[in-house]
């Protein structure tokens, strides 16, 4: 399955809800929430991993230093997720030829086990292209990462903030969604508050 499901790290946003940047937060010690994801996303073993970089470049590139990643630099990053969603999906569609769906995954989401990408992948295998959008849940609660599969690639390129992003695909395609349940935790966290550390801390214990 190498290179055939690309996963796509978003590390572009401006973090206005936590103080400092949330991707450069250690919740381990030495270890920044941004370089979490990554190495979760380069266990996994899924397909190459490419970083949209853009708030903060310099600080984000060396929080990730010596991982095998791709980097693309959104320079518009300002202008909100979507944004970087279309850069990362740009460099899929024109650098890796054999890709099967692309995962969309937030840079803060670092609790993410890698199996999860590997169970995701093997259930669009099964399906035989059955579904459009496969998402991962925990509890009942939908989370990260979600897999647009192929087809759904050329209407990701076109979308925009003022129509809500992946959210208009979301909606578009809920019935051709497969809601994964799995038991890692890890799915339906992320940091966005300082609120939210406990929370984390919370479920990880279990």
């Amino acid at each position: 399955m190498v290179h055939e499901y690309p996963i796509i790290v978003l590390a572009a946003g401006l973090s206005k809800r936590f103080p400092g940047n949330k991707l450069l937060y250690e919740y381990e010690p030495g270890k920044p929430v941004v370089r979490m994801t990554v190495e979760n996303a380069l266990e996994a073993g899924v397909g190459p991993v490419v970083v949209v970089t853009g708030y903060m470049r310099k600080k984000i590139i060396d929080a990730l230093s010596n991982l095998n990643y791709v980097e693309v630099y959104n320079k518009n990053y300002y202008e909100g997720m979507s944004s970087s969603v279309k850069a990362g999906v740009g460099y899929v569609v024109k650098n890796i030829k054999a890709y099967r769906g692309v995962f969309i995954t937030p840079g803060d989401a670092a609790w993410i086990h890698p199996l999860v990408y590997r169970f995701i992948t093997e259930k669009h295998v099964i399906s035989r292209d059955l579904y459009r959008i496969i998402v991962a849940s925990y509890n009942e609660r939908k989370g990260h990462p979600i897999l647009f599969t192929r087809e759904t690639v050329p209407e990701i390129l076109g979308i925009s903030e003022e129509k809500r992003g992946l959210k208009e695909l979301t909606r578009k395609y809920r019935r051709n969604t497969l809601v994964l349940e799995l038991w890692f935790p890890g799915i339906i966290l992320d940091l966005d508050t300082p609120n939210d550390l406990n929370r984390i801390k919370f479920y990880m214990k279990k």
